[in-house]
């Protein structure tokens, strides 16, 4: 087990929060993904130090906070979960005759995703989004590479060597491209492009304040949650989502939250009380002007 903790530690949990280039490990799964954090923290202190830094640093835009909580074994376990939805769009997982490999994978994802409750507090949903606010900037670079004779194509490898070799003799043409996490699907059997947004949706709920924080995304598209409602409902959580949102060009926040807004069902009153409530607050707050409000920077 132990071993399987520095893995996910090295290998996602640091240069996402660090930067660096993500190695996914071994998919976990659901018992592994709820229990490989339980009871541990980072033994190399320095690493430790380093991650710890640079929560603190995030939090830091947006609270007024020295320390954060030492990663609960939920936030390993959604660490657990981020590493799978990166396995299910590698392409070296299944071949023709084993493409069920990506549905049952990404089907536990989503049984993972289910049992890790939502942050309980407003420093919890706090510490969750300073691990994982960097999520959506994940990117892996796609090559294709062709020549005269024929193409061969690159998911998030350089190609080798000798099919760059002789470029100009051999007509050898590269395009590189740079691909978002919820783009990184595509060319998977097996799954569905709408079936791996829910499971992005659902991962995100589970850290509410990265799930508002990146709302203007194209794509899987913000909806209101349980989770996200639940921390605007309290005036701590309602400061911190605010600002969040002032970072924001004024129309594409009130454009998103409007839409959001207007999507919860009648019958949840009470969250579409609070969410209207909230999206009058930050109309009357960020002002008449598209600008980014500074104060929140």
């Amino acid at each position: 087990m132990s071993e399987r903790f520095e893995e996910l530690t090295a290998g996602v949990l640091a240069p996402l929060v660090l930067g660096g280039t993500i190695r996914p490990v071994r998919p976990l799964g659901v018992e592994l993904g709820l229990s490989v954090g339980a009871g541990r923290t980072i033994v190399d202190s320095d690493l430790r130090s380093q991650v710890d830094v640079a929560r603190v640093r995030i939090a830091r835009l947006i609270a007024p906070v020295d320390t954060l909580p030492e990663l609960s074994s939920y936030d390993w376990a959604l660490c657990a979960a981020l590493n799978d939805l990166f396995q299910v769009t590698n392409h070296e997982l299944g071949g023709m005759l084993t493409r069920g490999r990506y549905r049952r994978l990404l089907g536990s994802v989503v049984a993972l995703c289910e049992r890790i409750p939502p942050p309980r507090t407003v420093e919890a949903a706090l510490s969750r989004h300073a691990t994982f606010a960097r999520v959506l900037e994940c990117v892996r670079t796609d090559t294709t590479v062709s020549w005269w004779t024929g193409r061969a194509s690159f998911r998030g490898q350089p190609p080798p060597s000798r099919l760059m070799a002789w470029p100009q003799v051999r007509n050898v043409h590269l395009d590189a491209r740079r691909v978002t996490l919820t783009d990184m699907l595509g060319g998977v059997q097996g799954v569905s492009e709408g079936e791996y947004l829910d499971a992005v949706r659902l991962w995100l709920t589970r850290t509410p304040l990265t799930d508002l924080a990146t709302m203007g995304r194209r794509s899987p598209g913000f909806a209101w949650s349980a989770p996200t409602v639940s921390v605007i409902g309290t005036a701590p959580g309602r400061a911190l989502a605010y600002r969040l949102l002032a970072r924001y060009g004024r129309e594409q926040a009130l454009e998103v939250m409007t839409r959001a807004t207007a999507e919860v069902p009648a019958h949840c009153e009470e969250a579409r009380t609070l969410c209207e409530a909230f999206l009058r607050e930050v109309t009357e707050g960020l002002g008449p002007k598209s600008e980014v409000v500074q104060a929140a920077r």
